[in-house]
């Protein structure tokens, strides 16, 4: 039909960067459900144009139709391309007292990671703490690779450790663990790290320096 070959479209050209030419078609669109609204939003949201998926979801709204899980995926998304933390919140609240979603891990991970980016790691980290089903290696180096950009060392360290715990071979949380003991001039917990990373054959990523932190 001709709405499939539309929808088709719309995600292409969203796929190839050329956003506006996936705009074009959407306005063309009989929009009746929630397929095509999701296809833009989510071709706005990974192109970084976090304002204009926002402005979708609104107008969604208002003609009616009912966003869905993938929706909520998207504008959150959007949200953390663009580092607007505030609206992330909002739409992470209004899935559930809204619309009666429970989040999934991926809808968790999204905000995790949108609420990191922005240095807001206590929460970031009481968000994870928060959810129903146990946070995987993922999750927990989103808060990591804050925690060593903004020198929470102690913090950190604690992040790295549950890394570890869940993905003994996960070699960047070795490094980054080696290197938060080496910058607070603890050499010998340094040392210990990486005597560790032999023990267990971790081997360290070709991009990964030990004085990362």
């Amino acid at each position: 039909s001709d709405q499939v070959v539309s929808s088709s479209l719309v995600d292409f050209y969203c796929k190839c960067g050329s956003v506006d030419h996936a705009r074009r078609v959407f306005d063309t669109m009989v929009k009746s459900d929630e397929v095509p609204w999701n296809s833009m939003i989510l071709g706005y949201a990974t192109n970084g144009r976090g304002i204009e998926a926002i402005d979708l979801f609104e107008k969604m709204n208002v003609a009616g139709v009912r966003p869905t899980r993938i929706t909520f995926m998207g504008v959150l998304t959007a949200c953390n391309y663009c580092g607007l933390v505030e609206e992330g919140r909002k739409f992470f609240e209004a899935m559930k007292l809204d619309f009666g979603f429970v989040p999934d891990r991926e809808h968790f991970s999204c905000m995790v990671d949108l609420l990191a980016r922005a240095g807001r790691l206590e929460e970031a980290i009481d968000l994870v703490e928060e959810m129903s089903f146990d946070a995987d290696a993922s999750m927990w180096s989103s808060v990591l690779r804050e925690c060593v950009a903004n020198g929470y060392k102690a913090m950190g360290k604690k992040v790295a450790e549950k890394i570890i715990e869940l993905e003994p071979e996960n070699s960047v949380a070795y490094v980054q663990l080696s290197a938060i003991f080496a910058t607070s001039g603890d050499w010998e917990s340094s040392a210990l790290v990486r005597k560790l990373m032999r023990e267990k054959h971790v081997r360290k990523n070709p991009g990964s320096s030990w004085t990362d932190c």
